[in-house]
């Protein structure tokens, strides 16, 4: 018999998964308060049986395409699109109907051709909604403008257009959730706010309009319909006879809107929020993309920061593309307009007035803007790991700190201080180095162009451009700029930014210039819509009668 040692296998002990105990986050009464807004402000779709109103695809279709070339000469946001269609076609058609009778329902068609609605969605008694709305502003710009100057009555109505496009659109295709997000930014931002002179609903009227300018990117137009709303609402709410009852305190209510518009310390309000938006901006981002997880995710905070993380990331992504396309477009659109003015100026100066042609202005002249402007572009980096570190740590504190615990007053942004009075010779100092800037900068490109043989007019072309292409290549670089929490300044930014600020200021200056005198928008919009949507109606007409006596034969 075999006496070693006989090893036994036993089995080993049965182990019980433990559940372990998720790290929860204690949500704030302000983040339940928006969970609750939030899931209030979901879509409500019509009833089926309910008759809706449709357009034909094929006018569709070229209306749609019409619309793309249209907001392509105009640049805005996404969201403010639709806003600015309803806005054309109510100036248009106040044109031949200065009184907007029976206007609701080609208004709609028209918005449904170029499909800033869904066909087939819109219950028809939008119609008779949409209508009381148009009668109540038309109404009130009739009364309230008549009798008064030309200049004066084109402000006013141009005014109640841009307010009654905004309640429109708000009826056709209301956004609480919008809404709900950017009045939830006010409340939290609020109270690190603090005005050493002026009442608190002067200021929080001021906040208020800081957050819908930086972080929900409005327009003017929509917070002068939001402000109108915040002071009236029964009107908003009625019809044109509450129309006829505001008329008397219009003016004063018209005044104080521009006044809160115009603030002092609007400006400072505005670029305080926009440093504060990136964690909200996420935030958001959170609530649109998981819209049935977000609340489980935010009690959550192993699911919560990976969420962020993935976020960030599909938006850093998101930015370099934006980045590309931007430099793109804004390379071929120089490049090309740089090729007309040379077609039209440059040559003809050389040819008839000068009697010899210079190449090497022209080429320069086309190659170079673009060019310093791609080199801009292209030395913009997005974001990185350690900003989503610092958005993941904020947004935690974003959505459990309570806004009504008082804040320390170093960490409150103090607005009405008395400006240290500053020496006279520094006063004089400063301003002779910002005209110096001016002279260095200006003057150098002037000598350098001299040297090359430049003319007069390819030199005032050669700055036109430059400076029109240093302040696009400004914009664009802040596209990076939008989810970055803590920007860094590197060594020689200031004194890069101390030679670049005239063109900066001078390429501001043109661009809003060039802006009130867009061509491609005049002709757009009051050359070809007209005909254009004259036709789309024939068409749509002939497609229904077609329809109609098709059906007939069934």
């Amino acid at each position: 018999m075999d006496n070693s040692l006989t090893t036994i296998t036993t089995p080993p002990p049965t182990v019980l998964p433990v559940e372990v105990p998720k790290p929860s986050i204690p949500i704030s009464k302000y983040t339940h308060a928006l969970i609750k807004r939030y899931k209030e402000g979901a879509p409500v779709t019509a009833p089926s049986n309910v008759s809706k109103i449709s357009v034909s695809q094929t006018v569709s279709f070229a209306a749609f395409l019409y619309e793309k070339m249209r907001n392509a000469i105009e640049y805005r946001e996404d969201h403010l699109i639709r806003r600015a269609a309803i806005e054309r076609i109510l100036r248009r058609r106040i044109v031949l109907n200065p009184n907007g009778h029976d206007i609701a329902e080609p208004l709609i068609k028209e918005l449904l051709w170029a499909r800033y609605l869904e066909n087939n969605v819109m219950p028809e008694d939008k119609i008779a909604e949409i209508q009381s709305t148009i009668d109540k502003y038309f109404y009130l710009k009739n009364e309230f403008t008549v009798g008064r100057p030309s200049k004066e009555q084109k402000k006013l109505t141009d005014w109640i257009i841009e307010v009654a496009s905004c309640e429109i659109e708000e009826r056709l295709s209301p956004d609480p959730r919008r809404e709900a997000f950017t009045n939830y930014v006010y409340h939290l931002l609020r109270d690190n706010v603090r005005f050493l002179n002026g009442e608190e609903m002067e200021r929080d009227v001021t906040i208020y309009i800081a957050v819908e300018r930086a972080f929900a990117k409005s327009d003017d137009p929509l917070i002068r319909y939001h402000l109108l709303k915040l002071l009236i609402p029964d009107f908003i709410k009625g019809n044109w006879q509450d129309a006829q009852t505001l008329l008397p305190s219009f003016g004063e209510i018209y005044n104080k809107i521009e006044k809160d518009l115009a603030h002092p310390f609007l400006e400072q309000l505005r670029r305080f929020v926009k440093r504060e938006s990136p964690p909200f901006l996420i935030l958001r981002d959170l609530f649109e993309m998981y819209p049935k997880e977000y609340e489980a995710i935010l009690e959550n905070e192993e699911k919560l920061m990976y969420k962020i993380d993935e976020i960030c990331r599909k938006r850093y992504d998101e930015t370099r593309s934006k980045l590309r396309r931007a430099g793109v477009r804004s390379f071929i659109y120089i490049v090309l307009t740089k090729v007309i003015f040379a077609l039209a100026l440059e040559l003809p100066y050389d040819i008839y007035i000068l009697k010899s042609i210079s190449y090497l202005p022209i080429v320069v002249n086309i190659l170079v803007p673009p060019a310093f402007m791609s080199a801009i572009i292209l030395s913009v980096g997005v974001p990185g790991p350690d900003n989503t570190k610092r958005i993941q740590t904020k947004i935690k504190q974003i959505i459990t700190e309570d806004p009504d615990i008082p804040q320390k007053e170093q960490n409150q942004l103090v607005l009405g201080k008395k400006a240290k009075v500053k020496s006279p010779l520094l006063n004089i100092g400063f301003t002779f180095m910002y005209i110096l800037a001016f002279l260095l900068s200006f003057g150098a490109i002037i000598f350098i162009l001299s040297k090359f043989h430049f003319n007069i007019v390819s030199q005032g072309i050669f700055i036109f451009f430059l400076t029109l292409v240093t302040f696009f290549a400004y914009r664009i670089r802040l596209i990076a700029r939008e989810y970055l929490v803590l920007e860094k300044e590197g060594v020689l930014e200031p004194i890069f930014d101390f030679f670049m600020l005239p063109l900066l200021r001078v390429g501001q200056w043109l661009s809003g210039e060039i802006t009130k005198i867009n061509l491609f928008i005049f002709i757009f919009d009051f050359v070809i819509e007209a005909p254009f949507k004259a036709i789309f109606e024939v068409v749509e007409e002939w497609i229904r009668f077609v329809k109609s006596k098709k059906e007939e034969m069934v």
